[in-house]
């Protein structure tokens, strides 16, 4: 007998998919409870976690028939600090057509939408990603006639494609140490069994980052349960440029090699939670390693623009169960000019008025990780370019122990030295911060630049010596309470125009000038701080046409300011325009100014007056010596009226200043654990 192959081949054709189209539609008809009822035992019985949704299963006709639930939730950890590890907006599970025509239901993809997924560890260091059956998923159960054999471990089918899309993964390493937050815009991963190479194709970005766009593998979907992915080999583009990760992290330890390069170096900023400024071009050379006694980061590389550096970072515990980080950074050359302050990102506008900006930020002293980490930071800079004088042999130590925080840093700046020493201590009910500074010929232009203050005289060149300590939880309150110190002696430069308009017009046509400003050959003068007043015991100004001297204070609290200034004419012609004045302002208010000639006769002292032109010409024979900083000590003696005369605040505001108010700012969080 003849078999009819061709028209057995169209029967078998047309049988195919209208059996196809019948299953889908006979799945589409049925009701799924029953199937995700034993989806959700399965998942119960391999992980003992809780599998629940909002919208139950439904079928999705299409091109590719699927399965749909919304609002599902998968059941964290007893322990953990929130109630569910993974919650997921929308899943889809993409049917396999063939199982169907075989009369079972199998996935064969899987797309998660909005999922946001929460990985922690305990206090003991459990994750709670360590999934184990209930008690009951193994041993013998004589109710099922097999009491004599062991019950096999359930087994969730394997899904080789996952597909994810808008999601969030936090990852929690415990208290004290701030989560890690990977934002996931779509990525793929395809693994043909558990234990086998997973295979990645996604976009990756910290919040408010540049996304990274990695192809490669990334261990296994085991490994990565138990902490150890394996070999990783990852590569895509970053920010305009390219990155590559490699290396592999398993039991005997983690080793990566990252690589990348790209336009802009402030891209790296979120991914390594630093004020990263922008510039570029950059290449870098990463290595991360696991040692005896920690882990280990050694930047191989960093070039960005002209600008070279190598560093690394050591991370590790003590004895004691301490965190320990050790940063130690060695730049060979820094332009400054290449580099621009990082890229900010646009907050929403107030609802409430604008407040008024301060001079002094009222900034708490994050002082939270005291006691529970011990911080080393040495950074030494070859050569600072791109400040107008150039930085050389500069050094800046940071260092924190259980209970002092220290920052020095030094440097040769142009033909100067300059240093800085802040030492903050929380003990107490109020802390106590003490700040010393000195600068030796320091052109007042760079140390502007390096304060963001921008002083004006940047001609002038300075020596400066600060001291000051006070107590309080912030910036504001540790200077509303300092005592200590300032000695300015400024050598020859020009005061800004800018500066002088709100003077009385006398004093203006008396110093002369041009429309830049007005020359001074020398400024020096003395501030005592004292609850933070800072008094202006005295001051002397030389200019070309006349000698200025006088004082006031400074209120930190406040920020006001009131001096009084008497100068005296080099000449004839200038004397009579020579009459004292009274100028105040402060930050956000207007300064306003006034002679006040009565003065005149209070400064000065019985029998004959000494002239000030004269002693600042005798005191400028002195070789090297600067003659306002000479002149100054004997201000008293030759006005001894003057510190009678100075500005004072008003009783009320030196009594708020004596009581700062700190119990609006928290006391940071000592560990009791020594």
């Amino acid at each position: 007998m003849r078999i009819p192959w061709r028209r057995l081949a169209w029967i078998v054709a047309a049988a195919v998919p209208i059996t196809a189209v019948a299953g889908v539609i006979w799945a589409a008809t049925r009701d799924l409870s029953r199937y995700q009822s034993r989806l959700t035992e399965q998942l119960r019985k391999v992980t003992g976690r809780e599998l629940a949704a909002r919208v139950p299963l439904s079928i999705k006709l299409g091109s590719e028939p699927a399965m749909v639930a919304e609002g599902v939730t998968l059941s964290n950890a007893p322990w953990g600090s929130r109630p569910d590890l993974a919650r997921v907006r929308k899943m889809t599970l993409f049917l396999d057509p063939f199982s169907l025509l075989l009369g079972e239901v199998k996935i064969g993809r899987i797309v998660l939408e909005g999922a946001d997924i929460l990985v922690e560890r305990n206090e003991i260091g459990d994750a709670n990603l360590e999934m184990l059956p209930p008690p009951d998923g193994s041993g013998p159960h004589p109710a099922e006639n097999r009491s004599l054999r062991l019950r096999t471990t359930p087994v969730f089918p394997w899904i080789n494609s996952i597909e994810v899309k808008d999601s969030v993964l936090t990852i929690s390493e415990g208290a004290g140490r701030p989560p890690a937050v990977i934002e996931v815009a779509s990525a793929t991963f395809k693994s043909p069994a558990p234990n086998q190479t997973l295979q990645i194709e996604g976009r990756f970005s910290a919040p408010q980052a540049v996304p990274l766009e990695l192809t490669g593998t990334a261990g296994s979907f085991e490994g990565w349960m138990r902490g150890l992915p394996g070999n990783i080999d990852l590569q895509g583009g970053f920010g305009g440029g390219k990155i590559a990760i490699k290396g592999g992290v398993g039991v005997k330890g983690t080793s990566l090699q990252i690589n990348a390069d790209g336009p802009d170096v402030s891209v790296l900023g979120p991914y390594v939670r630093l004020p990263v400024p922008a510039g570029g071009p950059y290449s870098i050379n990463t290595k991360a390693s696991t040692q005896r006694n920690g882990f280990k980061v050694e930047v191989q590389t960093l070039k960005v623009g002209s600008s070279e550096m190598v560093g690394e970072a050591l991370f590790r515990h003590d004895r004691k169960g301490t965190a320990t980080i050790a940063v130690n950074a060695d730049i060979s050359r820094l332009d400054v000019s290449e580099l621009r302050a990082p890229p900010v990102v646009a907050a929403p506008p107030a609802a409430t008025s604008p407040v008024q900006q301060r001079l002094i930020p009222s900034t708490p002293f994050s002082a939270s990780w005291l006691g529970r980490s011990a911080l080393s930071v040495t950074v030494r800079l070859g050569e600072v370019v791109g400040l107008g004088a150039k930085m050389q042999n500069a050094s800046v130590t940071l260092s924190s122990g259980e209970t002092r925080f220290t920052f020095r840093a030094a440097g040769t700046v142009g033909g100067g030295s300059a240093g800085v020493d802040l030492v903050y201590d929380p003990a107490g009910r109020l802390g106590q911060t003490t700040l010393t500074a000195s600068a030796n010929r320091v052109s007042l232009g760079e140390l502007s630049s390096l304060l963001g203050l921008d002083l004006g005289l940047r001609d002038a060149v300075a020596d400066i010596d600060l001291r000051l300590r006070g107590s309080g939880r912030t910036t504001r309150d540790a200077l509303n309470s300092a005592s200590g110190s300032v000695d300015i002696a400024i050598a020859k430069g020009v005061w800004p125009r800018s500066q002088l308009t709100s003077w009385p017009l006398e004093t203006q046509q008396l110093l002369g000038g041009t429309d830049a400003g007005v020359p001074f050959n020398c400024i020096a003068g003395r501030f005592d701080v004292s609850s933070g007043v800072a008094n202006l015991r005295r001051i002397v100004v030389d200019t070309p046409r006349a000698v200025l001297i006088g004082g006031g204070y400074v209120q930190m609290r406040t920020e006001g300011w009131e001096f009084i200034v008497a100068p005296e004419a080099r000449d004839a012609q200038g004397a009579a325009l020579a009459s004292p004045m009274r100028i105040k302002g402060g930050a956000g208010r207007p300064t306003a100014s006034a002679l006040e000639p009565g003065l005149s006769k209070l400064l000065v002292g019985g029998g004959p007056i000494p002239s000030l032109v004269a002693q600042l010409a005798q005191a400028a024979r002195q070789a090297g010596a600067n003659a306002c900083a000479v002149l100054a000590p004997r201000l008293e003696a030759l006005r001894p009226g003057l510190r009678a005369q100075l500005p004072v605040p008003s009783s009320d505001v030196r009594q708020r200043a004596s009581r700062p108010t700190h119990s609006q700012t928290p006391r940071p969080q000592r560990s009791q654990s020594r």
